[in-house]
């Protein structure tokens, strides 16, 4: 298998195929205002924080493969968990339409790509890091916050997919 195919099964697990984890598009299917902004405590975040920490991480990246060098400065990881102030029904389907469209920008330009590419090391960038190895862990990055929404979900009880 090629890193390039590799990187799209990634991408598609993530998006919106059932495979070992459930993907995003079903992680937060059926999500209410009430949902996307319930904490278990002050110190856990909300699934909206979470949406918009992954949708501002997929869209920074998927600009610097594109050739596109961030210029908004993070000075702290936790930064980018941010909040919406007068979060509505329609503004959270918008940032889910948003990241679901990001997820498939990054599977278009990676179908586009060439294998080579891939194995360029990415420039400007402060470590010494090859491109399908930073892609990879930006598939892990969503994997991770997926199992953490789904947590969030059973925890707060709006979890009613049947499990396998």
């Amino acid at each position: 298998m090629s890193k390039k195919e590799l990187l799209l099964d990634q991408l598609t697990i993530c998006r919106n195929d059932e495979s070992w984890i459930k993907p995003l598009s079903i992680a937060l299917e059926g999500l209410h205002k009430e949902d996307i902004v319930w904490k278990q405590s002050e110190k856990m975040h909300s699934i909206l924080e979470i949406v918009n920490h992954l949708h501002f991480y997929n869209e920074r990246w998927l600009k610097r493969f594109k050739g596109d060098l961030p210029t908004e400065i993070v000075e702290r990881n936790a930064d980018t968990f941010f909040d919406i102030d007068h979060v509505t029904e329609e503004s959270w389907k918008t940032l889910v339409k948003k990241l679901d469209e990001g997820l498939a920008s990054w599977q278009q330009v990676i179908e586009e790509t060439t294998e080579s590419k891939l194995h360029e090391h990415i420039p400007t960038f402060p470590e010494d890091a090859i491109w399908w190895q930073a892609i990879s862990n930006l598939c892990t990055h969503n994997t991770y916050h997926i199992g953490q929404i789904i947590y969030i979900r059973k925890a707060q009880g709006s979890w009613h997919i049947v499990e396998d």
